[in-house]
């Protein structure tokens, strides 16, 4: 089930057709759904764009519909979309979505094998993880949580962060649509290591501290 979501930081909350402009609002910015009924998403910002898509009030996974910004542009906001291809961004009309700072960050290197955490007034966690397989690994780009899940499943921990990322090798797996994620494990010795299925696998310690993480907070995955 979707756990329930912290604030995503301490600030106020601003429409985006208030005063924010330009890339200055996608530095560390999500955009919450307040849309009534599904979001149109365009190619331009334009209401007479092309749709690239239309996204239900919750994900797959029952969380809140939330977006990491990439631009605000007068009326609209650009944001990044949780679909295929990984990277895809799309244009939604201001008035669908409540943009707010987020301030909490995580990064990946692939090549160290290592996660960094950094939450609002606290010193960066760093910590090995284990990583993708060479038969299917963790996708490199700019991502951002879009759910918070409590899991029932040990291999999971019992805690994961879904992402917007998808796998490039896997269509499908456990049941979904090869949606990457963050999540504990209960076979600590694969930490460090490249054996995942796609996913990011981090230690207990870490594990409890992404219950601090909010949606639509930026990860950014580099080889």
């Amino acid at each position: 089930p979707a756990a329930d979501a912290p604030p995503a930081s301490g600030g106020t909350s601003s429409s985006a057709a208030a005063g924010d402009g330009g890339a200055s609002a996608a530095a560390g910015s999500r955009a919450v759904d307040v849309a009534d009924g599904p979001i149109t998403v365009r190619t331009d910002p334009d209401a007479s764009a092309d749709v690239v898509t239309e996204l239900s009030e919750k994900t797959p996974l029952k969380s809140a519909r939330v977006f990491l910004v990439r631009k605000v542009e007068g009326d609209w906001v650009e944001i990044y979309l949780p679909v295929r291809p990984n990277g895809s961004t799309g244009w939604v009309s201001a008035e669908d979505v409540r943009v707010e700072p987020v301030e909490t960050r995580i990064t990946v290197s692939l090549s160290k094998r290592q996660l960094t955490l950094t939450l609002p007034g606290k010193d960066p966690v760093v910590a090995s993880v284990a990583v993708g397989s060479a038969e299917n690994p963790t996708p490199s780009g700019t991502f951002y949580v879009t759910d918070r899940v409590n899991s029932t499943n040990p291999a999971y921990g019992s805690f994961a962060l879904g992402l917007s990322a998808h796998s490039e090798t896997l269509s499908e797996f456990g049941g979904s649509d090869g949606q990457v994620g963050i999540h504990g494990t209960d076979d600590p010795s694969s930490i460090g290591e490249a054996v995942s299925h796609g996913c990011i696998r981090v230690p207990s310690a870490v594990e409890a501290q992404l219950r601090s993480v909010p949606l639509g907070t930026p990860v950014v995955i580099t080889d």
